[in-house]
């Protein structure tokens, strides 16, 4: 697994491999009751050495103020 891109914007995660000439393949996720929203930020949940990549939408700014604190 390629730790360093977990939770990286997609698009960011994306150039990274680029850079490596790496064609990255992007799998979206979410779950079923936010399935088609457009809300939030692509960010990587998982990410192989092959490139494969698998993103779900996330509210922003993650962080304290996202739990009310």
């Amino acid at each position: 697994m390629r730790e360093n891109l977990l939770g990286l914007p997609l698009e960011e995660a994306t150039r990274l491999l680029e850079a490596q000439g790496i064609a990255p393949r992007v799998t979206l996720t979410a779950a079923p009751r936010r399935a088609g929203t457009q809300e939030g930020v692509l960010r990587v949940v998982y990410a192989c050495e092959g490139g494969e990549l698998t993103a779900a939408r996330f509210l922003e700014p993650l962080g304290d103020e996202a739990c009310g604190e």
